[in-house]
């Protein structure tokens, strides 16, 4: 069996002792620890002191909520605070979390809600003892793009996990998030996800969300008049038409804006018309979700 083990790029300390504004690449991030290591060892230090590794392991909590004006852009260098149990970060205009970020083996709860994430990292699995993760609502809307990695399923402490409201996440959920087996909170509506196979795999899971999977338009390019136009449809329409699937729904998928338009019998394609020429674009509705997908195509002689 293959392993879904990712292991981050080796975290190499510096020298320490060392004055903490050379440990963490922006000073103003550099700031902000200087803040929790006075608090922590009770003892006031600034960015210019020297401090132990000691110093560093007695900060176990960090959070820098939206109102402080403090700015920072990276945490590259957070490796250094080896005992972190809890980080939050609001509002702050960090683009990736730094690879050391994921040696951080003592973390369990870690929230990252509007700042400007731009992706998730494949070893994020690496985090073994959260219990939650937060990357909702990265901003701008959309900034977060591409797939959940599969090492997510490694995570097997995670009670909640929130990716909601970034647009731009997209694919198959990973089949992989059927081992966490301590999940109760799931939040994945707002975004473009194709397939949620692995819902019905989520046992321990009491509240979903799941609504407005915004998958965009499609453009099939053109085709031949009075040809066949078959296109399968994404998983997730065939699920809202599976009862006994989680997401199924009665009222099934509705066929808006071209009435030649229809699902085959199966429900697993739907046909479009080419029996006129122009340009044409039909939407398929999963209804009472808020989602959607639209096909644009050419019709020519």
């Amino acid at each position: 069996m293959a392993s879904n083990t990712v292991t981050a790029k080796t975290f190499t300390p510096l020298t320490i002792p060392a004055p903490i504004k050379t440990l963490f690449s922006d000073i103003r991030f550099a700031h902000v620890v200087a803040e929790y290591i006075s608090a922590a060892t009770g003892m006031p230090v600034t960015i210019e002191d020297v401090v132990t590794q000691d110093m560093l392991d007695k900060v176990t909590v960090m959070r820098v909520l939206s109102a402080d004006p403090r700015k920072f852009t990276s945490l590259q260098g957070i490796g250094h605070l080896r005992n972190l149990q809890e980080l939050m970060i609001e509002r702050q205009p960090v683009t990736c979390l730094p690879e050391d970020f994921g040696t951080l083996k003592k973390l369990t709860l870690g929230y990252f809600i509007n700042c400007s994430i731009k992706s998730i990292p494949c070893w994020i699995g690496n985090l073994t003892s959260l219990t939650i993760l937060d990357l909702s609502s990265q901003v701008p809307l959309g900034v977060m793009r591409g797939a959940v990695p599969e090492s997510i399923g490694n995570l097997t402490q995670l009670e909640r996990f929130d990716i909601s409201n970034n647009s731009n996440l997209c694919g198959k959920l990973p089949d992989s998030l059927a081992r966490l087996t301590s999940l109760k909170s799931l939040s994945i509506q707002s975004n473009g996800f194709e397939d949620l196979s692995v819902l019905n795999a989520l046992h321990s899971v009491n509240f979903f969300n799941f609504i407005n999977q915004a998958l965009g338009i499609f453009d099939l390019g053109r085709v031949r008049q009075n040809s066949s136009l078959p296109i399968r449809l994404p998983e997730i329409f065939v699920q809202a038409q599976t009862p006994g699937d989680k997401l199924y729904v009665p009222s099934g998928v509705e066929i808006l804006g071209s009435p030649g338009a229809y699902l085959d019998q199966n429900r697993l394609y739907v046909h479009l018309p080419t029996d006129n020429t122009g340009t044409f674009e039909v939407m398929l509705a999963i209804h009472g979700r808020l989602t959607n997908v639209s096909y644009r195509w050419t019709v020519t002689a």
